[in-house]
């Protein structure tokens, strides 16, 4: 159970770092909605209200926008993917009888993907950074860690510690 948690926090840290994610599903309620900036439109929503403490100029708007255009479609299908790999997995290893090799495909299969959805997050915030002046990069950078040690704190507490 702790390697389930341990990969879900990996992936969660790697959409923190990337700045890219899923927009919620479904409806969430009015008073949620009010507390946060980015009108409770999922991780994206947050990031982008990342960068408006940035002050960006508004050309590196449109860039960042292009950006996030243009790779759009390809973030969604990767981490569909990933995801759906990561299910097949799980719904796997909870079947019956044991096969060892199908076990062993299938992992690789959710490995692959997950690393293609990586790779393809990581190339997303190269450009994205390549866009910010260094003082920009170095606020994005604190902002994304305090946001990681407030994730770390939250889950802490609410699953206890794991290691000290």
């Amino acid at each position: 159970m702790s390697a389930k948690r341990g990969l879900i926090c990996a992936i969660a840290v790697g959409m923190l770092a990337a700045g890219v994610a899923y927009p919620a599903l479904g409806k969430t309620n009015a008073t949620a909605q009010a507390q946060r900036p980015h009108d409770g439109k999922g991780f994206g929503g947050r990031f982008m209200a990342e960068f408006e403490q940035l002050n960006l100029t508004t050309n590196q708007s449109q860039q960042i926008e292009l950006i996030m255009k243009t790779n759009h479609e390809a973030l969604q299908a990767a981490m569909t993917q990933a995801n759906e790999a990561r299910e097949a997995l799980d719904k796997q290893l909870q079947a019956g009888p044991f096969d060892e090799q199908s076990v062993r495909a299938t992992c690789k299969k959710a490995a692959a993907a997950g690393e293609e959805a990586a790779v393809l997050r990581a190339k997303v915030a190269g450009q994205i950074r390549a866009v910010l002046t260094s003082d920009q990069q170095a606020a994005l950078d604190k902002m994304r860690t305090d946001a990681q040690s407030n994730m770390h704190k939250r889950f802490a507490k609410e699953h206890g510690a794991m290691d000290k």
